[in-house]
């Protein structure tokens, strides 16, 4: 590595005694001295922090295990979620209307970014938040009729 290391510091010298226009000398002479520190230092020359000094919650990209199992080929299948998830999943989502329903399995369920799910939705963000919002608000009141009912059947007060 020494004898590399050399060899890009005489082609440098080379470099800055020719006659090679301002615009190519200058970033042929910044991408060597460049390579000459990643060689010599080992890390990326210019950033004072590296990838693997970022904390945990920077470095990691929450995945939802079903949606990787549809591109993994692999003898463990990941079970699906219960019967009585899916349909009280289902009945919840019944309740909002077609946008709020796409917008909230966008953000909520594939973990696409408000700005994501407004491209794939041909909207903006702001909307895809709105719709998100509203969804959200439909959710927790249907949960919330549902357990009022729920305690009267009891015989329960509310």
């Amino acid at each position: 590595m020494k004898e590399l290391i050399d060899e890009y510091k005489k082609s440098l010298s080379l470099l800055r005694r020719s006659n090679i226009s301002p615009i190519h000398g200058r970033s042929m002479i910044s991408d060597t001295l460049w390579a000459i520190e990643y060689m010599e230092t080992g890390r990326v020359p210019g950033k004072k922090w590296s990838v693997a000094r970022w904390s945990r919650e920077k470095r990691e990209v929450p995945v939802d295990p079903f949606l990787i199992s549809r591109f993994l080929k692999s003898s463990d299948s990941v079970k699906s979620a219960p019967d009585w998830m899916v349909q009280l999943l289902e009945r919840l989502l019944s309740s909002l209307s077609a946008r709020e329903r796409e917008a909230f399995r966008l953000v909520r369920g594939h973990c696409y970014s408000f700005a994501q799910a407004g491209e794939l939705m041909g909207c903006n963000k702001g909307s895809v938040q709105n719709l998100v919002r509203r969804a959200e608000k439909k959710i927790a009141l249907v949960v919330r009729k549902q357990t009022i009912s729920e305690r009267e059947s009891l015989g329960q007060e509310v």
